[in-house]
Formats: structure tokens, sequence, C-alpha cells
């Protein structure tokens, strides 16, 4: 199944989720681009990325085809407590019932939407999918089947059956037909997810409070374009998982003869006194001071007041992107997000707290493991090294010796699931699109949180 028919189909399920609950659907997402033809003669390759997939792109849009007719999951959290009955729920034992509530000090203020998500999901991982029960017990009848990697929403968890050494059933909401349903489905089935709003208000809290302090500069090392650092132990990562490229070295004493860590390009350091070498700096991610040498920081590139912060999760799979105002937090957007997995010619997202450095509107990235241009990623937003928040990537085409560009793409099944990426942070289109406009660079942040 081709790309414009895999749109062709989002929408479709869009419409009838519509039809439920109109509160679903406020945006479009970007209008496709006609093929053309792509001259990449007079590319200069500093303008081009390293691999930015983990796997094969071909691996996430065979399983987005597979599902195509269910592309979208409802996780209505709006209506999910309305087709809750005593009757339903007579007979069970609830341990845990989800809400769908923001911590003190975050408000509500979501402007993105064409992705209605609730708070709490599941995450159907058995790769033969799931039937969703009528009660919690393996006999029971089957009232929805569930396909790989979809997501429903969280209502309880509750006791049920024993199955594999478990009774932790989870009751969840879905569309069946045009109606909203609730079934159960068993533990074994996938993993139980959420968006963990408190860690993400207190990583933005302590980055409030450093910059209360005064302003961070952050590590400039893109491509190395300010000097390699050393290898450490000839190793292209870390005991910490930071990479050598894009990175400087983090000296533990003020001599390049101590011993250092990598600390990574756009992560914010306060700079609290220098030598004629040295920029002798507290890392708030590292909770630690280090002395970094004075090439790889620019004094008068400062984060001085954040306005605009986008928050990842790399454990949950998703993020979300919050206004700094005068109360506290205003929740301006959430989704499902995809992090980078780390291997062969692939590295995961590092941890920490970045600036917002620069956007692209599209960038070029490399075939894995080789300079050949394989594609794009539209709608970028570049925080650390070579990583960017950006939307589904897109593979050139080859015909009649030539390449094609055939436009973007809106959904990969994939988003939300396991790291798949290399270091970026990959989004559905329409909502890299949304971040793209919306990103404040000189007062952005980007904080991943595991």
């Amino acid at each position: 199944m081709n790309r414009k028919y895999t749109l062709l189909i989002t929408f479709l399920v869009i419409f009838l989720l519509a039809g439920c609950n109109n509160q679903i659907v406020k945006e479009q997402p970007p209008v496709e681009v006609p093929k053309k033809v792509v001259d990449l003669t007079n590319i200069n390759k500093d303008d081009v990325a390293e691999n930015i997939n983990g796997y094969n792109l071909s691996d996430d849009e065979r399983l987005t085809d597979i599902v195509h007719a269910n592309i979208l999951a409802d996780f209505s959290k709006k209506l999910g407590t309305q087709v809750l009955t005593a009757d339903e729920t007579s007979g069970v034992t609830i341990l845990e019932k989800y809400s769908s509530t923001l911590p003190e000090g975050i408000s509500n203020n979501v402007q993105y939407k064409f992705y209605d998500l609730g708070f709490n999901y599941f995450l159907i991982t058995n790769e033969n999918g799931y039937g969703i029960k009528e009660k919690p017990s393996q006999n029971s009848a089957i009232i929805q089947n569930m396909n790989y990697l979809e997501k429903v929403s969280l209502v309880e968890r509750v006791q049920g059956e024993e199955v594999e050494s478990s009774n932790i059933w989870y009751r969840v909401l879905f569309l069946k037909g045009k109606e909203l349903k609730t079934g159960y489905v068993h533990s074994s089935a996938g993993i139980a997810r959420r968006f963990r709003y408190e860690e993400m208000q207190n990583a933005v809290i302590d980055l409030i409070q450093e910059l209360s302090e005064g302003g961070l500069n952050f590590i400039s090392n893109y491509k190395n374009y300010n000097g390699a650092p050393p290898n450490k132990n000839n190793d292209e990562v870390d005991e910490y998982g930071y990479r050598s490229f894009h990175s400087a070295p983090a000296y533990i004493e003020d001599s390049t003869s101590s011993e250092f860590r990598y600390i990574p390009d756009g992560i914010l350091v306060r700079i609290l006194d220098e030598t004629d070498e040295f920029y002798h700096v507290y890392v708030p991610t590292f909770g630690s001071d280090f002395f970094v040498p004075k090439q790889y920081i620019n004094k008068d590139e400062k984060l001085n007041r954040l306005t605009n912060v986008v928050v990842i999760d790399r454990k949950q799979q998703n993020q979300a992107a919050f206004e700094v105002v005068d109360n506290g937090l205003s929740l301006i957007s959430y989704t499902l997000s995809t992090t980078g997995l780390p291997g062969q010619h692939s590295y995961e997202t590092t941890l920490g707290s970045y600036k917002a450095i620069e956007k692209k509107d599209r960038f070029l990235y490399a075939q894995k493991g080789t300079d050949e241009i394989a594609g794009y990623a539209p709608f970028a937003i570049r925080f650390t090294g070579g990583a960017y928040i950006h939307g589904v990537p897109v593979e050139f085409l080859e015909q009649n010796g030539e390449r094609i560009d055939p436009g973007n793409v809106e959904y990969l099944h994939t988003i939300g699931t396991f790291p798949r990426s290399s270091m970026c942070v990959r989004n559905y289109t329409s909502h890299a699109k949304f971040l793209y406009e919306w990103m404040d660079l000189e007062n952005g942040a980007v904080i991943v949180i595991e």
C-alpha cells in the first residue's frame, strides 16, 4: 500500500472519530507535497545530517501498512468517564482509577488536537495482537480485536482471573464502529503508559530555578566544528551514554591530563569562572562542575529566560510542550514520540536540558553508515548535535535514474512505541509542524527525561 493510500485511510478514520466527538479533530495535517525530481548535485555535505533512523524506515512503513484499517485507536479522555455505569463495574475489584487531571501548577491550554490522546493508555505489545474481552477473564467473549502496537485509553486497573501468573487486568476505552465501548485486556498483552506530568513539571521547574540565578550558556560543537574531543578509552560513547561526536570534553580539573567525560552539544551550563584555557562550568544535568576548553562555549550566547519548553519522556515514548506563565506552566500540546535506539550506526537520545538551537523546515540525512543522501525530515528543531525533533522521515524514490521526493508523510504506526530513531525525536508530521511554528528559539529549551 502506498503512502497516499495510508494518508487517505487516516482521514477516513479521523472522520469516523469526529462523528463521536467533535473535539477530536481541530487541526489538519500538512498538505502533502506533490512528487518532484530532486537535484542533489550541489548539496554541501556539511548540510547533511547523519542517518536518523535506528531501524530501516521501510520496517516502520511495513508495520503501518499492516494495520492500515485501524490506524487510529480512540484515546478520548473527555468521554471516558461518561460511558461508565455501576452495572458495568459490579463484581470487579478496582485497584486504580486513571485520572485525566493535570497537577496543580499546570493549566490546560492545549492547542494541538489532531490526535486527542488520553493521559493514560495501554500499548499492545503482543505481536499477534489482542482480543479485548468483555470481562477480565481469559475465556470471556472478545468484543474487539486490537493490532500489534495499537494504543487504547486506560480507565481502570483491576483484579481478574489469573493468567500467566498475574491477575492484573486493565479496563480500556476503545471505538467500535461509531460507539465508545469498554472492555478488558490482560497485563501480559502490553504495557500501561502515561504522560508523567509531575516529572515533566519538576524538570521544567528545576530549569526555571537555574535561570533565576542568571542566564545559562550551552556547549557548541555541532559536527565537531570547534574541534573533536579526545577519545575516551577508544570508545565512541562514554560510560554515561554520551558520545564523543558533537561533544566537548568536560575535565574534572583545569588540565587536559585529568579525567574527563563527554558533554554534548546544546546542553545548558553555567559559567562559574575561567582560566586562560578553560571555562569552569556547572552542568545542571550532571549536578557537577567541570572544566571545558573555551572553544566549546560562546560566552555571548545564552538562554536568559524560558518561555517555551518541550519535555521528552524517553521511558514512556511521549512528550509535552509547555509555556512558562506567571502562575506556573501552561500545557500547549502532548503527543506520542519515538526516541533514539542505541546500536551500530544508531544512538539513543541523551538525557539532559538543552537549548533549542535552530529550526529547519526540512533537513537531509544520510543512508546508514554512508555519506549518501537517503531522504529528509520535515519541520525540525535541533537541540543537541544532530538530534532534532522532527516529523515522519521521508526517503527519496528512484525512478529512471532520478531521485524523486514523494512528499510529506503524516503518520507512522510505530510512533510512541519503542526507540526506533537515531538520536532524533520522531513526531507525527502535523505535530512537528505545530512545534516548528510555536517554538521561540531565543527563549526555548528541550528537556529529555527518563
